[in-house]
């Protein structure tokens, strides 16, 4: 998918335009590197109300590392409200993390950054071959804690929103039920397939026992205006989807990092470079 393919106010220049303001800005020796849509758009339930997520990486010097005052870790727009100087892209939510800090998460199998590297729409790339051998690399290490990363969100949602007996924070709209059941589907995915994919009809299309059907219908539910819970029947359909997708997934393969972390620097000497 590239950003063409995406319903966008935005073009893809207007966005970079607008990550070279927010990130590179006056006084900053940032340089802004990677960046990619990422959130409901990539998973494949965005809506007319959905903000455009944008993540990526940028790199500050690395001498600045040998000083008391080192380079922040990320550069946020727009994330809590607008920030002031950039009404004019006020649905569009920044995160940029320095390239340490983007490593970092790569190093824990983080799901959101590596969806970020192998799925989501790239709208700025100043370093094509540095993330084709990314991909690589990632791939080579594959499964990693990955599935157990994406089924720990899929919980963690469950409980917060979906957990009837708490009163605090039950939330049973469409969104709440499809991030749950894309998380179990795409750590199913991981294994099965040693990839990643974030795109909920796509994964469940191409994991057993994966309900397509039921994934249209909640989706139809969140873009018909996802401000209330879903009706009795379809919330009935999710909870047997999600608990018979649970009880499906076995026992996760041991996660094998050893030498992912030298290649992960090895790598960002060669960016940094």
């Amino acid at each position: 998918m590239t950003i063409e393919h995406l319903d966008l106010e935005y073009s893809a220049e207007d966005i970079r335009d607008f990550i070279e303001a927010a990130v590179a800005t006056r006084g900053s020796e940032n340089r802004p590197r990677f960046y990619a849509i990422t959130g409901s758009h990539i998973y494949g339930f965005d809506s007319a109300e959905s903000d455009i997520d944008v993540r990526g990486l940028h790199m500050a010097p690395a001498e600045s590392y040998a000083y008391l005052d080192t380079p922040a870790e990320e550069v946020t727009v727009n994330m809590d409200g607008t920030t002031e100087g950039f009404e004019e892209y006020a649905e569009v939510d920044l995160r940029s993390y320095e390239l340490k800090k983007f490593a970092q998460f790569l190093q824990s199998a983080n799901y959101n950054i590596v969806e970020l590297v192998f799925e989501a729409p790239t709208v700025m790339n100043g370093m094509p071959l540095e993330m084709d051998a990314l991909q690589d690399l990632i791939r080579e290490f594959l499964p990693m804690n990955v599935p157990h990363a994406y089924l720990g969100m899929a919980k963690s949602n469950y409980y917060k929103h979906l957990d009837p007996e708490k009163a605090e924070g039950y939330d049973p709209r469409a969104k709440k039920f499809l991030y749950v059941y894309r998380g179990l589907l795409g750590a199913q995915y991981v294994v099965d397939y040693g990839d990643i994919e974030a795109d909920i009809f796509e994964l469940a299309n191409a994991v057993d026992g994966g309900d397509a059907e039921l994934v249209e219908d909640l989706v139809a539910q969140k873009r018909s205006g996802d401000s209330t819970a879903v009706p009795d029947a379809l919330e009935e359909r999710a909870r047997d989807a999600i608990t018979g997708q649970f009880n499906a997934i076995g026992e996760f393969p041991t996660p094998d990092k050893s030498g992912y972390r030298e290649a992960l620097d090895n790598w960002m000497r060669k960016v940094r470079a």
